[in-house]
C-alpha cells in the first residue's frame, strides 16, 4: 500500500487494540437506531463501559464511533450472532478498515512474512514503521513511545484474534464457513487473505 496522502496515517489505534470487551458491553447502543445519542450519553455517564477515567473513556469512545462508521448497520446484527472467536476477528476487520496504518503493517509485513515462513517479531514491524516514517512527514514526527505502542498493540491484536502466537503467524481455522460467507457476500473477500486463508 503506497502513501500518497501526507495525513493518511494516524496513531489512534493505540487507544486500545480491538476493544473486544468495550464493544460487547455496548451491544444495545450498537444495535440501537439512536447510536449517536446513546454513545454520547455513555461518554458522560459510563453506564456500560466501566472505564472510570473520563479522558480514557472519551478516547475509546472516539475510536468506537470511528470504527462503527466504517461498516454498515447490518454488520452489527451479524456481529452479535457470531461466537467470541468470530467477534474478535470481526473487530480486527474493523481495525483494518479504519486504520490505514494497521492495514499497511498487516499486508506489507505480516502477510508477506506468512508467505515466506510465518515468523514475525517486533523488529519486522519497526522496520516497516521506519520505512513509512522516511516517506511520511507526520509519521516521522511521532515519538519513540508512540511507535512502540503501535508495534505492541498491533502484535497484541493479531494474537487476540488467533493468527499469531507471539513468534509465528497462523492461518485462522476456528471460524465457521458461515462467518467467512458474510465477507465473501459483502465484497470484503480480502479479509480472508488477511487471515491467511486461501493463500
Amino acid at each position: 500500500m503506497t502513501n500518497n496522502n501526507s495525513n493518511k496515517y494516524d496513531a489512534n489505534f493505540t487507544a486500545g487494540g480491538i476493544l473486544y470487551h468495550e464493544f460487547i458491553a455496548m451491544k444495545e447502543i450498537l444495535l440501537s437506531e439512536n447510536f449517536d445519542e446513546l454513545i454520547k450519553n455513555e461518554g458522560e455517564q459510563n453506564n456500560v463501559m466501566g472505564v472510570a477515567i473520563k479522558s480514557s473513556r472519551t478516547r475509546i469512545i472516539a475510536e468506537i464511533k470511528r470504527r462503527f462508521s466504517s461498516t454498515t448497520k447490518d454488520f452489527w446484527k451479524h456481529f452479535f450472532e457470531w461466537n467470541e472467536v468470530e467477534q474478535k476477528l470481526a473487530l480486527f476487520f474493523l481495525c483494518l478498515k479504519t486504520y490505514p496504518l494497521v492495514f499497511d503493517i498487516h499486508f506489507e509485513v505480516a502477510l508477506k512474512k506468512f508467505k515466506t515462513g510465518n515468523k514475525l517479531d517486533a523488529y519486522d514491524i519497526q522496520m516497516r514503521m521506519d520505512e513509512i516514517a522516511s516517506k511520511d512527514i507526520e509519521v516521522s514526527k511521532w515519538s519513540e513511545i508512540t511507535l512502540k505502542k503501535i508495534n505492541v498493540q498491533y502484535r497484541k491484536a493479531i494474537k487476540d484474534v488467533g493468527i499469531y502466537n507471539g513468534s509465528s503467524l497462523n492461518r485462522e481455522s476456528k471460524a465457521s464457513n458461515r462467518f467467512w460467507d458474510y465477507f465473501k457476500n459483502n465484497n470484503e473477500s480480502w479479509f480472508l487473505e488477511a487471515c491467511f486463508i486461501n493463500i
